[in-house]
């Protein structure tokens, strides 16, 4: 737990499982996708839980659940919906989502501001279908309003976004890159954030050095964890030991 490696070693353990569970499940799946552990699939329903058991067969210790989704399933941030035959998708919020965004009001460079709009948009674009685009843009708005964003901040952003969006979305670019200015080193410079005077290092902004904004007020500042100290012999070369309190299993540190 917290090591760097806990995420690779996760999916390498669930790309073996996948694996060796499909493989013995021996049948045509419409489709198939996983994001670390939470995998969407469509199978038939009468093999429901002979597919499950495959999963589960694996090793005692990595158990899985099945939700049947019927005419709708909720996966990661998208909601599928089986409609007319074909399957439409919706942008959903999952119950602890607290519309909580990086307020207008706190000292922050506009440009992050603008990139919360933006991010709200793209969201409410790519992950729903037209027919529901109505109802997530009036959700952004009323969200972003609760962060004290001015109306017509949204709304110009908004459109700018939407613009922007509509112009690319059906665009190839069939342009060779070229290869040697994307390999090109470029130099970050990062500042604190200062209303009406920071911004001015975007003057310095070229193809090598680039500059970003950090806010001057971190959690740690005002937040300090206080733990009881600890001796000296209790600090380095110690052995410890933590035993389960359901089963006999113990784990050695």
């Amino acid at each position: 737990m917290g090591s760097p490696l806990s995420l690779i070693l996760a999916d390498l353990v669930m790309r073996r499982l996948e694996s060796l569970a499909l493989l013995s499940f021996n049948r045509e799946l419409p489709f198939y996708y996983r994001y670390v552990d939470d995998v969407c699939l469509a199978v038939d329903s009468s093999d429901i839980n002979l597919l499950l058991c495959k999963f589960n067969e694996f090793h005692p210790r990595l158990q899985f659940t099945v939700e049947i989704g019927g005419d709708r399933l909720e996966f990661l941030d998208v909601s599928m919906i089986k409609r007319d035959n074909r399957l439409i998708f919706d942008w959903f919020h999952k119950p602890t989502f607290s519309g909580r965004f990086l307020n207008f009001l706190s000292n922050h460079p506009l440009s992050q501001k603008r990139g919360t709009v933006f991010s709200l948009a793209d969201r409410a674009f790519f992950l729903s279908d037209i027919s529901f685009h109505y109802k997530n843009f009036n959700f952004i708005i009323n969200i972003l309003l609760d962060n004290d964003y001015p109306l017509n901040f949204i709304f110009n952003t908004i459109n700018q976004r939407l613009k922007y969006l509509l112009k690319n979305k059906f665009i190839v670019n069939d342009q060779p890159t070229n290869t040697q200015n994307n390999s090109k080193s470029v130099s970050w410079l990062t500042v604190p954030f200062v209303l009406c005077h920071t911004e001015k290092f975007k003057r310095f902004h070229n193809n090598d050095i680039r500059v970003s904004f950090r806010s001057p007020n971190k959690m740690s500042k005002y937040v300090k964890v206080q733990k009881d100290a600890l001796s000296k012999d209790s600090r380095n070369n110690v052995v410890y030991k933590i035993s389960c309190n359901d089963c006999d299993a113990s784990y050695v540190g």
